[in-house]
C-alpha cells in the first residue's frame, strides 16, 4: 500500500500533510469543548474529560501488554508518515482519540445542537485518520478498527452509566 507514495514523493507530502491538519483539527477542538462546557458551568464537562482519559488509559496499557509489531516493522519497509517507534501498534490511540473526541461531542449535543453536527464531522475526519494511518505503513486495519470499536465502547458505556 505505502508503494505508491514512494514513487511519488508529492503524494507521500500530501499524505503527512492531511495527516497533521486532521489530527490538528480534531486535537484543537477538544479543549475548545472543553473550555466552553467550563465557562457555561455544564455539568457534562466532567465525563467529557474522564470517559476518554479513562479509555485512553487503558487502551494505552493494553497496548503495552500486547505490544504489536507495526506494518512497518513485519514488513521491513518504510513508512509513509515518518515514525520509529516499535511494537505497540494495536489498537491505534491516534483513531481511537479522534473517534472518542468526535463521540464526546455528540454525547454533549443536548447542550448546544451544533455540537452534534461537530461531533459527525469530526467523526468523518477520524475516518480520514484511520484510513490515512492504514495506507501509511503505521498500522494495520485491524488497529484502526479495534480503536474505533473501543471508542464506541467506552462512550456507550459512559452514556448509560
Amino acid at each position: 500500500m505505502t508503494g505508491i507514495f514512494k514513487k511519488n514523493p508529492a503524494l507521500a507530502k500530501c499524505l503527512i500533510i492531511s495527516n497533521k491538519l486532521c489530527t490538528s483539527i480534531i486535537f484543537s477542538l477538544y479543549p475548545a469543548l472543553l473550555i466552553y462546557l467550563f465557562l457555561q458551568k455544564r455539568p457534562e464537562l466532567a465525563s467529557s474529560i474522564i470517559t476518554p482519559l479513562d479509555g485512553f488509559i487503558i487502551l494505552s496499557v493494553f497496548r503495552y501488554l500486547i505490544n504489536r509489531p507495526r506494518p512497518y516493522e513485519k514488513f521491513g519497509i518504510a513508512p509513509v508518515i515518518p515514525k520509529d517507534k516499535k511494537g505497540q501498534s494495536f489498537p491505534s490511540r491516534h483513531v481511537y482519540s479522534a473517534f472518542i473526541i468526535a463521540f464526546t461531542f455528540m454525547n454533549v449535543s443536548a447542550v448546544n445542537h451544533i455540537f452534534l453536527y461537530v461531533g459527525i464531522v469530526l467523526a468523518l475526519i477520524a475516518m480520514l485518520v484511520a484510513v490515512i494511518r492504514v495506507i501509511s505503513g503505521v498500522h494495520f486495519i485491524s488497529d484502526v478498527f479495534a480503536a474505533f470499536a473501543f471508542a464506541a465502547f467506552i462512550q456507550l458505556i459512559s452514556y448509560y452509566l
